[in-house]
């Protein structure tokens, strides 16, 4: 690698198509199974536009077509994820990773009106990386973990 920081390292890791693989636990019980791309724009390359889509089953074995987006942003050396909130775009994460025997690991904490969302991400700089959740609030109690590889899934 580069001497780039290790939030670089990340950021550049994540450019390109992934196989998706999704599931929840707890009081939401489901899967998710799909693509998803990280796209960099072409005036800003310190910038990929996130796309998701595939299927949803949910616990009661409905299936349903899902997809999502965010923007990841490497900016001032921290890694961003932003979602869109009508035609603007809201900082939702803000990491910074630190890296022990191979793995990069970040996390971060936020409040969704009334409800508790604990993010970990753990990247595998040499094969591929999750993300996982703890959803807590006073309707909510679930996890979901997700599961991001190259290759046809």
């Amino acid at each position: 690698m580069s001497e780039d920081s290790i939030n670089e390292q990340v950021f550049r890791f994540l450019e390109g198509e992934w196989i998706v693989h999704r599931r929840f636990e707890g009081s939401y019980r489901g899967s998710f199974s799909g693509k998803a791309c990280f796209a960099s724009e072409a005036d800003t390359p310190s910038n990929y536009l996130y796309h998701e889509q595939g299927e949803l089953i949910d616990g009661e074995n409905k299936r349903f077509d899902a997809k999502q987006s965010y923007l990841y942003r490497l900016t001032e050396g921290k890694l961003e994820v932003l979602k869109q909130d009508g035609s603007a775009w809201e900082a939702m994460h803000v990491l910074e990773f630190q890296k022990q025997e191979g793995i990069a690991t970040a996390s971060h904490v936020h409040l969704c009106g009334d409800d508790h969302y604990a993010t970990v991400y753990r990247v595998d700089l040499s094969r591929g990386w999750e993300l996982s959740y703890t959803v807590n609030g006073p309707k909510k109690d679930y996890r979901i973990h997700t599961f991001y590889s190259r290759g046809t899934g």
